[in-house]
């Protein structure tokens, strides 16, 4: 994965103007403790994390998505192969998305981060 698009930020968590630091405190994805928390601005390029009151609510949307694309073809191949009652399939899909339901929050506010900032490999010029 190339270093300056916008896979190799959202995948890498990373800072989607520098690209090095880190979007959240906490690398590892199934951290109870401070699951969802970033810090005020990137720690490598400055870049503020805060943008704005209310911001990652759009993520919500981003996530939607990602549960959807995640459910639709559990439901799919357990319907249409396994023969399997939408009664039962239900609650393994529920299932599904609450184990994933850290790694969806993350990416979706990582995606979503990255709709508004993008890579800028002249990032150190412009502190100057």
């Amino acid at each position: 994965m190339k270093k300056g698009t916008f896979f190799y930020s959202v995948i890498k968590e990373k800072c989607p103007r520098c690209q090095e630091g880190n979007l959240f405190k906490h690398p590892n994805i199934y951290s109870l403790r401070d699951i969802g928390g970033m810090p005020d601005k990137c720690p490598v390029c400055g870049q503020d994390f805060l943008v704005e009151d209310g911001f990652f609510l759009g993520a919500t949307y981003v996530s939607y998505g990602i549960a959807i694309a995640i459910s639709v073809p559990i439901l799919a191949v357990m319907a249409m192969v396994f023969h399997v009652d939408i009664l039962l399939i239900l609650p393994v899909i529920l299932v599904v998305l609450t184990l994933l339901l850290p790694p969806i929050m993350r990416y979706s506010r990582s995606i979503w981060f990255n709709f508004f900032v993008h890579y800028d490999p002249h990032w150190r010029e412009k502190q100057l």
